[in-house]
């Protein structure tokens, strides 16, 4: 059997995009559970929260940057005034649709962000990801 992610975080304000990356999680079972918040506010919020069952700590973010209220960036703003227990040691990937060079260089500048994809997630990109952070999943 396939070694799983206790969590995957989805974070973007499109219902429909967050749908399909669901799917694809969940049919290639890439993790026990996908908790989804359709804004920046939110997932802090969530990260806040004492993890539990129900409340499982994220191993993997996959972000937005364009979302209304609290961008992206933004919420990368917040995140690291978190302490490091509600970090909790995650991955995370910043997801778009632009290739704007600016985001790109932003994005290799933040400490935080590890990957800087384009949308939509896909197997491919799951199984590249997992294997390059959790070798242990796919070697193991």
């Amino acid at each position: 059997m396939k070694k799983q992610l206790d969590c995957i975080l989805l974070i973007d304000d499109d219902y429909a995009t967050n749908y399909f990356h669901q799917i694809i999680i969940a049919d290639g079972q890439y993790a026990e559970k996908v908790i989804v918040k359709n804004s920046g506010i939110d997932a802090l919020e969530y990260l806040k929260t004492p993890y539990s069952t129900d409340n499982p700590r994220p191993n993997l973010i996959f972000l937005d940057i364009n979302m209304p209220r609290m961008n992206g960036w933004e919420f990368l703003d917040e995140y690291h005034k978190l302490t490091p227990e509600q970090q909790a040691e995650n991955v995370i990937v910043m997801l778009s649709t632009s290739s704007n060079p600016t985001d790109l260089d932003r994005a290799d500048q933040n400490p935080h962000i590890k990957e800087y994809r384009s949308k939509p997630i896909s197997e491919e990109m799951l199984t590249e990801v997992i294997g390059k952070y959790w070798k242990e999943m796919v070697n193991g």
